[in-house]
């Protein structure tokens, strides 16, 4: 009886300790938890992600730095240029501030526990980030959010001047969720660039000012905050000299000199004029499929057509002149090659001026 009333006691002792130890567990997870509570100003557990800060109020301000690293390339027929850039975003969040954190220090969030401007770029045709979607606050509560972005983006070319013209290539950001009276961009946002060092071969570029105005898809939209950065890009001509005008004065030249061979050699002139006009035509297409699809000409469609038609007029005088030669007419053949001669080389130099001049 004894060592059974021991052995109870014992199991007695045990069970009450392992209840205390349960007891107290709870307790002990809730104090450490509150511990580790952080402590943002009025605390992140009460900021509404979405709610801007100035709700009720004044719009808030938003400064963008756009640090264009380079302009990759510039595709004329799809209308797009390639970017590399590296972005900063600021703005004010008082919501955010921290009496515990020291003005110089700041404290990495994520982006979707905080309050964000919403921005976008409105031409984006398939931008790419490569940095975490974070922000960093400090103790004042004021946010950066930093983002690098590489890819397309769209342009409307005007290429009525072309290969002479020059473009203004446009980054549009605006909000997709808040309005003029809501978020409006600071006049401290702007453009950073090395245009010297950008790796996009033919062109010379400039930056422009920022411009500041508001994008409506409809007109009496609500309409959103547009920040607009351009680069102004002058097309380098040389390059289509070398490969449009000289291979295009080379094939006008051989027109030319079949108004120089006797008029009775009818085969060599015929089949000279006919393989001018062939490679005429297929120059000119080859190069016009590297423009895109507009309504208007060029100045360069303007050199291949006014081109074509002078060696397709000096392909008839051939005909015509070969027909009077085959018919014992070789005066009338002569001067008419004659002629020919001396019109052919101003023919040219008219359609070069209406192609240098606008």
């Amino acid at each position: 009886i004894m060592v059974r009333h021991q052995l109870f006691k014992l199991k007695m002792n045990s069970s009450l300790s392992l209840l205390r130890r349960g007891a107290l567990q709870p307790l002990l997870l809730l104090f450490v938890s509150l511990l580790a509570t952080p402590v943002f100003g009025q605390g992140m557990t009460e900021v509404q992600v979405g709610s801007r800060p100035g709700a009720g109020g004044p719009p808030d301000e938003v400064r963008v730095r756009f640090g264009l690293i380079d302009i990759v390339d510039v595709d004329d027929r799809r209308q797009r240029f390639s970017i590399d850039a590296f972005v900063e975003v600021h703005w004010r969040d008082r919501r955010l501030a921290s009496s515990t954190v020291n003005g110089t220090e700041w404290r990495t969030l994520p982006v979707s526990d905080i309050w964000t401007p919403r921005l976008l770029i409105l031409n984006n045709r398939g931008l790419q980030t490569t940095l975490p979607m974070v922000a960093t606050v400090d103790g004042a509560g004021n946010v950066v959010l930093r983002q690098r972005l590489a890819g397309p983006l769209a342009t409307d070319l005007e290429l009525r001047d072309f290969p002479f013209d020059s473009q203004t290539l446009a980054i549009d950001i605006g909000s997709y969720q808040y309005s003029p009276s809501e978020v409006v961009f600071s006049s401290d946002s702007e453009l950073i660039a090395r245009t010297d060092a950008f790796r996009s071969k033919g062109w010379s570029f400039e930056t422009l000012e920022p411009e500041h105005s508001v994008y409506r898809i409809a007109e009496d939209g609500r309409g959103t905050s547009l920040l607009r950065y351009s680069v102004r890009a002058q097309r380098k001509s040389v390059f289509y000299a070398l490969t449009l005008a000289l291979p295009m004065t080379l094939i006008l030249f051989l027109a030319w000199l079949v108004h120089w061979m006797p008029p009775q050699v009818i085969p060599p002139r015929i089949g000279m004029s006919s393989a001018t006009v062939f490679s005429l035509i297929a120059l000119g297409v080859s190069f016009r499929l590297t423009l895109p699809a507009i309504d208007y000409l060029t100045r360069a469609d303007r050199f291949v057509m006014l081109s074509t038609l002078l060696v397709a007029v000096s392909l008839a005088v051939t005909v015509f002149a070969s027909s009077r030669a085959s018919r014992d007419q070789l005066d009338v053949a002569n001067r008419v090659s004659a002629r020919m001669r001396q019109l052919f080389p101003v023919a040219y130099g008219l359609i070069v001026l209406a192609t240098l001049i606008n």
